[in-house]
């Protein structure tokens, strides 16, 4: 099958196919996780590294005087990991999604580029550029040796309506230019985004447990299921949840199939459950984080029986909840076992 056939299907023609309830449960406490220091205004993405803590990256768009760093966190203690160098040269970058290898290299999205960053000691030792030139690279997921990113935003389609898509890599591919259309060999998805209020698309990405790519599209909060074949391309898609909000962001899979979705826009916490339920399970107004409370949750991970939310606490627009930006600068963690 030619992927590029399904490039722009519209998304209300197969919204018809999935329409599932959106429910309530009882809604859980956010608790705060850690504080973050000065340097990290502007927390992202989460993963676990391989020895067990956690690894954060915090692009600090909210204070342009703070270059883009990674951190570590281990028993809520905060260390600077890197640094990310930007695309150009002696210029801080701005990290993103983040991903580990099996090898322990660690992956970011970061000013156009997707990064191979090696560390001896702690300390960053090598950065490697495996794809540069993207508009905007954002969730970041590795897979069966390749490394799988989404664009919210592919200008080179020149469309009425945003059109996003997801990029597929070899790790061990080097330095590949893309320009962010239909000729990208490496663009294995897209999609136009309907909501007009909200032209922003596929963000937030994870594997299902039969290797199943499923990827949210921000701003009309919905979910796709991707089937990959052998080679990487898509061989069907289609709609696994509609959320029946906005602004939906990071998500993670949990042992059981239950989906876990951060809901940027209003706050929330959501879970799709392995039979497609949607259900809310955290949600707060507007706040300043202090206690743990969500503040704008941009992305998640499961750690050590918790779900580790990161606050992103920056944009304010409408349709948001989110008011301001203002400190502190927080994770936040819902116990997993109290979630129904």
């Amino acid at each position: 099958m030619n992927h590029r056939k399904l490039f722009l299907l519209p998304a209300l023609f197969l919204l018809q196919a999935i329409q599932p309830s959106l429910a309530t449960g009882k809604l859980q406490p956010a608790r705060l996780f850690v504080t973050l220091p000065d340097y990290c205004p502007t927390p992202d993405a989460l993963a676990v590294a391989p020895d067990g803590s956690l690894t954060l990256s915090c692009p600090n768009y909210a204070d342009k005087a703070c270059p883009g760093v990674i951190v570590s966190i281990r028993n809520g203690t905060v260390s600077k990991l890197a640094e990310v160098p930007g695309a150009r040269a002696g210029t801080p970058g701005r990290p993103m999604g983040i991903a580990y290898g099996p090898d322990g290299a660690l992956y970011a999205n970061a000013d156009g580029q997707l990064l191979r960053l090696t560390f001896v000691d702690g300390k960053l030792a090598n950065t490697e550029v495996i794809a540069f030139g993207m508009q905007g690279p954002n969730g970041l997921r590795y897979h069966d040796g390749c490394l799988y990113v989404t664009l919210p935003r592919l200008p080179g389609f020149g469309t009425a309506m945003n059109t996003g898509g997801v990029y597929r890599f070899r790790e061990t591919d080097r330095n590949i230019a893309i320009n962010n259309d239909a000729s990208d060999t490496n663009l294995i998805f897209s999609i136009q985004t309907q909501n007009p209020d909200k032209q922003f698309g596929l963000d937030g990405l994870d594997f299902d447990r039969e290797g199943n790519l499923l990827v949210a599209d921000f701003g009309d909060a919905v979910i796709y299921k991707l089937q990959l074949n052998s080679a990487g391309r898509v061989e069907h898609h289609e709609v696994y949840a509609d959320l029946q909000t906005t602004g939906i962001d990071g998500m993670v899979f949990d042992g059981q199939g239950n989906l876990f979705v951060a809901g940027f826009s209003r706050n929330q916490i959501l879970k799709v459950t392995a039979d497609r339920k949607v259900v809310v399970v955290a949600e707060y107004p507007d706040n300043d984080g202090a206690n743990g409370e969500l503040d704008q949750p941009v992305d998640l991970v499961i750690h050590d029986g918790k779900l580790v939310v990161s606050n992103f606490d920056l944009m304010a627009e409408p349709g948001m909840v989110n008011t301001k930006h203002s400190k502190p600068y927080t994770l936040s963690f819902i116990e997993l076992a109290d979630i129904q």
